[in-house]
């Protein structure tokens, strides 16, 4: 009896000290592993470039593992620039680059490409193509008739965005000159209301971030300018879409920036249309 006592107990031991040498652990009590550090990058700005940012948004987090864009309403390139400065945003969406003031305050730039301002034209029009002249003319309020330029005889409803914003430069800049905006003409404030209202009114025609329309699924249309297409690096309404951070950040918004810079990036940008400079 004291025999088999004696092997049951060397065998207790032997078992326990085999399952120590294989770092064995009962089931079910296995440590939990330790949750992978994330970083959530809060951007916000210009309503063109954050349109962009967001239908880029599953394929950069799926490519870069513990990073999260959450990206936030529209505020403006000058409201996403201040909301960095304070410290409320960790990127600005930006429809420029940075002023020399905004440089000196300790923020840094990287340019991806560049997005066509293009004249949204609500897709029952029918009209596909604009010459110069004739936006200019649409724009100053002379031809006020879809008729004057090849479409039906239907009153043309014009849309415009206030002065300082910019489209409204670049079109200025490009085509129209300092040529006033028509008393007929009806101001909006943002991107999407722009993408909205000439998606829900017949016979209208507006100014918009080309880029922002296809990344948001707006239910407009684009003319082409003299038979050049918005996604032509050609088009004569061209502004920069970029990001701007504090220098001393750049170490957390460089995986972001190196992935919009990358192959992979400047693929999905392509697909909005953006134009990359080779």
């Amino acid at each position: 009896m004291m025999k088999n006592q004696h092997f049951f107990v060397s065998l207790v031991l032997f078992a326990a000290l085999l399952l120590t040498a294989c770092g064995g652990t009962a089931k079910g009590h296995e440590p939990a592993p330790t949750p992978a550090a994330q970083i959530t990058l809060k951007v916000s700005g210009s309503g063109s470039t954050t349109s962009v940012l967001a239908a880029i948004k599953p394929e950069f987090e799926a490519d870069t593992p513990g990073y999260r864009l959450e990206v936030l309403e529209g505020s403006g390139t000058g409201g996403g620039v201040q909301g960095v400065t304070q410290g409320i945003l960790d990127v600005a969406a930006m429809a420029r680059p940075l002023t020399d003031e905004e440089a000196a305050q300790g923020l840094g730039y990287v340019e991806l490409g560049q997005g066509a301002v293009a004249v949204l034209i609500h897709p029952g029009v029918g009209v596909t193509n604009l010459t110069a002249a004739q936006v200019v003319a649409i724009f100053s309020g002379e031809i006020t008739n879809w008729s004057q330029v090849g479409g039906p005889d239907a009153k043309l409803i014009l849309y415009v965005r206030d002065e300082k914003d910019t489209s409204t430069k670049a079109l200025r800049d490009a085509i129209l000159g300092e040529t006033p905006f028509p008393e007929t003409a009806q101001g909006l404030t943002s991107q999407g209301d722009m993408e909205s209202a000439v998606a829900g009114t017949r016979f209208s025609v507006g100014i918009g971030a080309w880029p922002a329309a296809l990344a948001s699924g707006a239910a407009v249309k684009s003319a082409t300018l003299d038979g050049i297409a918005p996604g032509d690096p050609r088009f004569p309404m061209l502004k920069p879409i970029g990001i701007g951070f504090k220098t001393d950040r750049q170490a957390d918004v460089q995986p972001l920036s190196d992935w919009l810079l990358s192959e992979k990036g400047r693929a999905a940008l392509q697909e909005l249309d953006v134009v990359i400079s080779q």
